[in-house]
């Protein structure tokens, strides 16, 4: 519990230790003249006055230092994350809060905002990028920029460090939809009770497992062959679904609505769950009672997304067909009315919760070509009538 001066060269500087604290040295601005070694060593004497007397105060001294908490990264982190809890999902908060706590409060966390520049972070980004995908990157990079614009709003400063970073990410992995051989032997090959219907709903109905999950019996309709998607489930959470658009009602194609009717034999008429359903705004809940569709009957609830995926999975190999992810159901959807020349890529994005097609060429829809109509000999045909 003292303090003291260090004058190195041309150089002043006051290292002091608070009671309770570590040993903190502040560097002054000030050239090292006989005179203002003199203001320094009174400096450092009243500081050490001040420490005895318990009225030591970093701030009142050296407002800028690097040491006071308001000045560190991690300030500012602490009030992104209460502003940014109200705004997002409960999952996407985890994430990002993940992102936070695991790559940029270690790096920068005790660093002065006005000491980050755009090289330092440049700099950053290539570590990053040794180990992390560049979607994360670009992420955990997104982050930073967020908190550091909370103190450059503070201070009124015009600079953006993070203006000029650009991180090119890869092409979006293609579709990889099942061919109508591979949907055959997957749905002929025997399987659990719990998941038999399920399977040709992976295929046929288009939903995401965040849709497929939390689907109820009071929003089918079997005698109009409808679904209405309402909410989804993510990360053991059910909430509306991701945008209003995605609210939707979708039509039955009928080897799905075949599988519904069979599972509302094993389902249909079985006591309902009340869940909390968060709403848009993030933080209201609102309370159902539904009767799930799909259950784990070893549970008797709702599946959780990893049961699935290990249930899908050990499938595949059991029908020796090649592995893909469960939510390849939805793109082989896509792809399949694609293929066959039959349906308006309107009515599918529609089917999908999507306002306009992009999304189905751009990253759901691809065309099968073993399973695709001989369109040459239909184009010759109608060129030559």
């Amino acid at each position: 519990m003292s303090a003291g001066l260090e004058v190195r060269g041309n150089s002043i500087r006051i290292w002091m230790k608070p009671e309770g604290s570590e040993q903190i040295k502040e560097t002054l601005d000030w050239t090292a003249t006989p005179e203002n070694i003199d203001k320094a060593r009174k400096l450092s004497e009243l500081i050490k006055l001040e420490i005895e007397l318990g009225q030591f105060s970093l701030a009142k001294h050296f407002p800028n230092s690097k040491h006071i908490q308001k000045n560190q990264i991690s300030y500012f982190a602490k009030i992104w994350q209460e502003a940014i809890i109200k705004e997002v999902s409960p999952s996407t908060f985890d994430a990002y809060k993940s992102q936070l706590h695991t790559h940029v409060i270690p790096r920068w966390g005790k660093i002065h905002p006005k000491d980050i520049d755009t090289n330092s972070v440049k700099k950053w980004v290539f570590e990053l990028k040794q180990t992390l995908n560049a979607k994360t990157v670009r992420e955990v990079v997104t982050r930073l920029a967020s908190i550091h614009s909370i103190w450059r709003n503070e201070q009124k400063i015009a600079y953006n460090p993070f203006e000029t970073i650009t991180i090119q990410q890869l092409d979006t992995p293609e579709p990889d939809p099942f061919t109508k051989a591979e949907i055959n032997t997957i749905l002929d090959t025997q399987t659990d009770l719990d998941i038999e219907n399920l399977l040709p709903c992976l295929f046929w109905t288009g939903l995401s497992i965040s849709e497929q999950i939390p689907i109820a019996w009071e929003d089918i309709d079997l005698d109009k062959g409808t679904i209405q998607i309402s909410r989804s489930y993510v990360k053991g959470i059910f909430r509306v679904t991701k945008n209003r658009r995605r609210n939707r009602e979708i039509k039955l194609l009928q080897p799905a609505l075949e599988a519904l009717k069979k599972q509302y034999q094993l389902t249909g008429n079985r006591k309902g769950h009340t869940v909390r359903i968060l709403q848009r705004d993030n933080q209201t809940y609102k309370t159902e009672r539904i009767r799930f569709v799909w259950l784990n009957f070893e549970q008797a609830t709702n599946f959780e997304y990893h049961e699935l995926r290990y249930r899908w999975n050990k499938h595949l190999r059991k029908a020796k067909v090649r592995m893909r992810g469960i939510n390849q159901g939805r793109h082989t959807f896509a792809s399949q009315l694609l293929t066959s020349g039959r349906v308006p890529p309107e009515w599918i994005a529609d089917q999908l919760g999507h306002s306009d097609t992009s999304m189905i060429y751009k990253h759901y829809g691809k065309l099968i070509a073993e399973d695709a109509p001989d369109y040459l000999s239909q184009i010759n045909s109608y060129i030559s009538t």
